[in-house]
């Protein structure tokens, strides 16, 4: 049987990440609260620690790839899994995303990043050619 293969986020290297450059900024998680107007800094801890598993919103991942002046494929490691079944997961329920957000990823993001966006937020975000 053939194998797959596609891009996944991994989310626990992106949440060590997302910690990394919020330090090399010197940006405090109260700063980052303010910054997305909650009223509690607990998901921004969640977003930085592996074991919770916890990635941001799509859109707030645009603001902090814009706050920290990095390419998208900076901001969120991705892995490639080769497999001979393609893993189906629950999508998380559906939001918005703007227009702004959406073209922002498509402008800032390798094809691979994109791919796994789509697949880990549970809709797609561009055609993708058959590889």
């Amino acid at each position: 049987m053939d194998c797959f293969s596609y891009p996944i986020i991994d989310v626990e290297a992106t949440s060590l990440r997302l910690k990394a450059l919020r330090e090399q900024r010197n940006i405090s998680v109260r700063e980052l609260q303010g910054l997305f107007a909650f009223e509690y800094p607990q998901a921004i801890y969640n977003w930085e620690n592996p074991k919770d598993k916890t990635l941001p919103r799509l859109d707030n991942l645009v603001v902090l790839a814009r706050l920290y002046k990095v390419p998208m494929d900076e901001l969120v490691v991705i892995r490639i899994e080769r497999n001979e079944y393609l893993s189906v997961h629950e999508p998380s329920p559906p939001y918005t995303v703007s227009e702004e957000t959406l073209a922002f990823i498509k402008a800032n993001a390798s094809s691979d990043l994109i791919r796994a966006i789509g697949m880990y937020f549970g809709f797609e975000l561009a055609v993708y050619p058959s590889p």
